[in-house]
């Protein structure tokens, strides 16, 4: 890689790169989890992806269009707010695109596809601005999502009235999944959790499941 020599100079540097997260069993980069291609970037990971100056002191802002099979993946997230999305000339695959305005190090990024079901809330800043608000997981744990949900929006809420806080992109999503090297990850607007961290339900989880729900949901936030 030979940039320009001179101080100011922009220029575009395209990579193209092949990998297999079918294949990764590191938990770190893209991998799957069972039906689900997810990411796992802090500490290294992105460097799994693709290349980049993978560092925390490297911050860029990024858009990104994520294209799959549409049977298979019909659910396509990334970091920051969904700009549009469409069917590929291809016969069964569709496009998204996500556009995060704000500079952040790599290993904040993040990408999940799959068929997934959710809960879906809003949350009214303290300037009026109305947030969608988004918990996913596999569908059959679909029931056990209200209680990270209500976390959400009691620290959305927390943060504001104690800091004055107000959250900056229009959408903030959070998914569970199963095979995960940690409790939760706070990706900027798609953290990545743990279903150990996220589902609760009144027939199986006890006092303790559900502070510790409230606990993680909370922190992960607060880095947002």
């Amino acid at each position: 890689i030979n940039p320009p020599c001179e101080s100011g100079v922009s220029f575009e540097l395209k990579t193209v790169v092949a990998i297999e997260p079918h294949k990764n069993t590191q938990l770190s980069g893209l991998y799957q989890s069972n039906d689900m291609m997810v990411t796992q970037c802090e500490a290294e990971g992105f460097r799994r992806i693709t290349y980049f100056q993978d560092r925390p002191d490297v911050m860029a802002t990024y858009d990104v269009r994520v294209e799959a099979d549409k049977k298979q993946y019909p659910v396509l997230l990334s970091n920051g707010n969904a700009i549009d999305s469409g069917e590929c000339t291809e016969e069964g695959r569709h496009w998204a695109t996500f556009s995060d305005p704000f500079p952040k190090p790599s290993y904040l990024f993040a990408l999940v596809a799959g068929d997934l079901g959710n809960v879906e809330g809003t949350f009214t800043t303290m300037s009026g601005r109305e947030i969608k608000l988004l918990v996913w997981s596999e569908h059959e744990n679909v029931d056990q999502l209200d209680w990270a949900m209500q976390s959400l929006r009691d620290s959305m809420k927390w943060d504001e009235e104690t800091y004055g806080r107000e959250y900056d992109l229009d959408v903030y999503n959070i998914v569970a999944v199963n095979d995960f090297n940690m409790g939760a990850m706070e990706n900027k607007g798609l953290n990545i959790f743990n279903t150990a961290a996220v589902l609760a339900k009144p027939s199986t989880a006890t006092d303790r499941d559900y502070e510790r729900v409230q606990g993680v949901v909370g922190h992960e936030y607060f880095h947002n």
